[in-house]
């Protein structure tokens, strides 16, 4: 299977933009996708915390793998690529590591800011939307009670 890779960028880069950490697609062919160095660059991914954007970039990675493999252009996914893709790794009993509903929920948040940012319409997942998110979530949200609550 061709498979897409992130490379996490040198020093010596900073001239077009990318900071130390920051994520570069290759795909298979081993050329960069210039519209996912933009998205990288934009203020959609630039602003987002090291490791979100390391565990975002990790899950578009296998995305972007899966469609290729497949054939599809990532800028070309439809509701039922995306679709296909969540039964495959949540619940397929065929996949040895299924993931669970958080995980989903943080891959979801992935895919709807790069479809955001590519304006992608309409979009084939949307963290917003009930239907896209895990029912099976469990939130790692603490919440505290005053005393006086």
């Amino acid at each position: 299977m061709s498979e897409w890779h992130v490379v996490w960028v040198p020093a010596a880069v900073e001239r077009i933009g990318l900071m130390p950490g920051n994520p570069v697609f290759i795909a298979p062919d081993f050329t960069i996708d210039s519209d996912l160095l933009e998205f990288v660059l934009s203020k959609h991914f630039r602003f987002l915390a090291r490791e979100t954007k390391r565990n975002y970039a990790t899950d578009i990675r296998i995305l972007l793998t899966l469609l290729s493999s497949r054939g599809i252009d990532w800028r070309r996914a439809s509701e039922q690529d995306l679709l296909n893709y969540r039964t495959w790794r949540c619940d397929a009993p065929q996949n040895p590591e299924r993931m669970s509903g958080s995980k989903w929920n943080r891959e979801a948040a992935a895919l709807t800011r790069l479809s955001k940012w590519a304006r992608v319409s309409p979009r084939p997942v949307d963290a917003s939307r009930r239907e896209d998110r895990a029912a099976d979530s469990v939130s790692a949200r603490v919440s505290w009670l005053t005393p006086r609550t």
